[in-house]
C-alpha cells in the first residue's frame, strides 16, 4: 500500500495548509460578510478564517488519493512518529535502502519504507539504469486490468523499459489514477465553461487542437540549449546575439502540415482545414503579438497557414496575469507582489484547466524540455484494445487448436498515443520520474 503523509496545517509553510490554494469549502464556517486576507498574519485573519481540521492539505489538496493505492490504511505508528519524524527520514540518503520498523498502539509491528520525492527519483533512476523493474500480473489486476491486460503486462520484458512504462501509464490512465478532488474538478468545470474556446466547440464531444508554449523561468536554464540549437540551424551561430530566446511561435506552427490537405496534380490545396486552436502559454502577451504578424490573416483571430489550415486562435481569458503556480515563475513573483491562497487556488484551477483541455485535444503540440508537456504526453496514452486482444486469442485460443501461437503481423506496441506533435527539442519523451 502506498500512503500519502501530508504536512498539518499548522506546520505548512503555505497559508491554508497548501501549495495549492483554498477553495471555499475549505473552510469551518460560512462568512456573510468578507472577514480579513486569510494569509494575513493578524488576529482577526485567524479568528475570520478556520480551516477545517479534517480537509485535505498539500498535495491531497488537489489529488484524490484513492483507495487502491493507499488500501484505505491510516498512516501507521502514528502515537509514536509525527510528520516530522517521517519527513525527517524521508530524505535521509537511506531511506530507499531498507524499511523501518515501527510499533502501533496495540504493540504490532509495522515495516514502512518511507521516502520523498528526491530520494525515490533517485531510486528510480538507478532501477532505470539497471533495467531492474518486474512487471506483475498481480499489479497489473490491483490497477483493475482484464486477464487479457494483466497477462501481457507480466510477460513484458523488463529490458524494454520505455514500452515496460508506456503500459503501465495506459493501464493507470484506464484506472484514473490522477483524480481530480472534487472541489477542483467542480471550478476546473465552471471555470472551462466560461471559454470562448468552448462557447464555439461546445461542452459535448468538443473537437479542437491545441499548442502549449512554455517560455518563461524554463529559457534559463532548462530549454537554453535548445533554443541555441534551433538558431544555430537558421543561421544564427553567435548565441549570445540571438533574434529572441525562445523559439518563435510560427515554428509550432509547421507541426500544422500542407500535405493534410488534399492537393491536385500540381500540388495545389484543393480544399482547407478549419482547426480551432487553443494555445496555453505562459507568454500570452508575446504569442498574441506573434499571431498578430502572422500572414495571411482572415480575421482577426484566424489565420490561413500555409495555404492550407484555417487556424482559429483561443486563449485562456485569464491568461493576461501570471499562472505559474508560485507567482510569475518557480521561486515567486519577480516584482514582490503579494500572494495570498485564494489568488493561488485562482492559479491553481487556471493551470488544471490548461491541463485537462490539452490532455483533451485531438491534436496536441508541445515540447519535451517542459515537464508540463511530458505530463500530457504521459496522460494521453491509451492501452490498445485490438493489439491486445488479439495477442490474448493467440496466446489461448490458437495455442490449443495449432500447438503453436500465430505472430501478428507487425510487432504489436499494445499502447497507442493520441496524436502529439513535437515543435522542438528532445523528440522522444522520458520516462515518468527521470
Amino acid at each position: 500500500n502506498v500512503l500519502l503523509v501530508e504536512p498539518p496545517n499548522q506546520v505548512s509553510q503555505f497559508a491554508g495548509g497548501s501549495q495549492f490554494g483554498c477553495p471555499v469549502d475549505a473552510f469551518e464556517e460560512i462568512h456573510m460578510t468578507s472577514p480579513s486576507d486569510p494569509s494575513s498574519s493578524s488576529t482577526a485573519a485567524s479568528d475570520s478564517w478556520q480551516i477545517k481540521p479534517d480537509f485535505p492539505g498539500g498535495f491531497s489538496r488537489l489529488i484524490d488519493h484513492q483507495t487502491w493505492l493507499s488500501g484505505g490504511c491510516p498512516i501507521p505508528c502514528a502515537d509514536t512518529f509525527s510528520y516530522n519524524d517521517w519527513a525527517r527520514m524521508s530524505v535521509k540518503d537511506t531511506a530507499m535502502s531498507a524499511p523501518i520498523t515501527c510499533r502501533e498502539s496495540d504493540g504490532r509491528a509495522v515495516n514502512v519504507l518511507v521516502t520523498a520525492g528526491g530520494p525515490l527519483r533517485q531510486y528510480f533512476r538507478r532501477k532505470t539504469k539497471e533495467s531492474h523493474f518486474i512487471s506483475s500480473e498481480r499489479w497489473a489486476t490491483k490497477l483493475g486490468a482484464t486477464i487479457a491486460e494483466a497477462k501481457i503486462f507480466s510477460s513484458m520484458s523488463s529490458t524494454n523499459t520505455f514500452a515496460l512504462f508506456d503500459y503501465a501509464v495506459g493501464l493507470m490512465v484506464k484506472a484514473g489514477f490522477l483524480r481530480l478532488q472534487p472541489w477542483i474538478a467542480r471550478d476546473v468545470e465552471m471555470f472551462i465553461k466560461s471559454f470562448d474556446l468552448f462557447q464555439k466547440v461546445g461542452t459535448k464531444n468538443p473537437v479542437y487542437d491545441a499548442i502549449h508554449v512554455r517560455r518563461g523561468d524554463k529559457l534559463i536554464m532548462e530549454a537554453k540549449q535548445e533554443v541555441v540549437k534551433y538558431w544555430a540551424a537558421h543561421g544564427h551561430s553567435d548565441m549570445n546575439n540571438l533574434p529572441t530566446n525562445y523559439v518563435p511561435f510560427a515554428h509550432y506552427l509547421s507541426q500544422f502540415r500542407k500535405q493534410e490537405c488534399p492537393m491536385n496534380d500540381l500540388g495545389e490545396v484543393t480544399e482547407t482545414i478549419k482547426r480551432v486552436v487553443y494555445v496555453a502559454t505562459d507568454d500570452p502577451i508575446v504569442v498574441k503579438e506573434e499571431i498578430a504578424n502572422l500572414p495571411n490573416r482572415i480575421d482577426e483571430r484566424t489565420v490561413l497557414w500555409d495555404d492550407c489550415h484555417e487556424l482559429s486562435f483561443y486563449f485562456n481569458p485569464t491568461d493576461e496575469s501570471a499562472f505559474h503556480l508560485n507567482g510569475d515563475g518557480e521561486t515567486g513573483f519577480s516584482d514582490g507582489t503579494e500572494d495570498n491562497c485564494f489568488k493561488r487556488y485562482h492559479r491553481n484551477i487556471a493551470s488544471v484547466a490548461d491541463m485537462v483541455i490539452l490532455a483533451k485535444s485531438r491534436t496536441f503540440i508541445g515540447e519535451f524540455n517542459s515537464n508540463w508537456g511530458r505530463l500530457i504526453r504521459t496522460m494521453r496514452v491509451r492501452l490498445d484494445p485490438y493489439s491486445i486482444q488479439y495477442d490474448f486469442l493467440n496466446r489461448d485460443i490458437e495455442k490449443n487448436i495449432v500447438g503453436d501461437v500465430l505472430p501478428l503481423p507487425e510487432q504489436p506496441k499494445f499502447t497507442k498515443t493520441l496524436d502529439m506533435r513535437v515543435a522542438w527539442g528532445p523528440t522522444t519523451a522520458r520516462l515518468p520520474g527521470t
